[in-house]
């Protein structure tokens, strides 16, 4: 089974009380075995980093902020790796998928690393299916550079969120409909998972 599934950004710095919901069910829909490989990336602001340099901000940059919140750290199976391992880490397999972390200091998760990665799975394109922080912001950008390689996005809309508030999440979700097309924006996901379900059991 080829279903890959990149879990984008879903850190500590990234929840609040307008996305808390998005860990349990990212959670939830890794545990039901039905994606592989899975794709885990956190975002690190490191002092070379262009929100360092040009917004002069350090938010993200320890693990106070930077590091993955503890449902997601749960399903990933693996302690992260310090904050200055940049690029792919493989962690052990679960949940019937290859499991991989990727660290960068950029909004994009589609880096040269990411690449590598890609071009070591020799996944079929069949679509890249994405979740998690934040709509507007990390997803956008990774979202629209997977479409401009020709790697089709599959937006899982319940399973992203802002942690800038629901306005921003809604606004992202709109644009991506725009730029990718509304069918590549999915609001809900269970008839996927029941017809997963049913070809897995078949």
């Amino acid at each position: 089974m080829q279903r890959p599934l990149l879990v984008i950004d879903v850190q500590r710095g990234n929840i609040s009380e307008y996305n808390r919901f998005i860990p349990n069910g990212i959670a939830s829909i890794i545990k039901a075995e039905l994606f592989n490989p899975i794709i885990f990336t956190r975002y690190v602001n490191t002092p070379d980093s262009p929100a360092r340099l040009f917004l002069e901000t350090e938010e993200m940059s320890d693990f106070g902020s930077a590091g993955m919140e503890s449902k997601i750290s749960e399903v990933m199976g693996a302690k992260a790796p310090g904050l200055d391992t940049m690029g792919i880490t493989q962690l052990p397999d679960g949940y019937g998928a290859k499991r991989y972390l990727l660290t960068r200091n950029i909004y994009s998760a589609v880096t040269p690393d990411f690449e590598e990665l890609l071009a070591e799975l020799d996944l079929d394109n069949t679509g890249m299916y994405v979740v998690g922080a934040d709509t507007e912001s990390s997803i956008m950008k990774t979202v629209l550079d997977l479409f401009e390689r020709t790697i089709e996005p599959i937006v899982l809309a319940e399973f992203c969120g802002s942690h800038r508030g629901l306005g921003n999440h809604e606004k992202g979700l709109t644009l991506l409909k725009e730029l990718i097309g509304p069918e590549r924006v999915v609001s809900d996901y269970m008839p996927l998972r029941h017809r997963w379900e049913r070809a897995k059991n078949a």
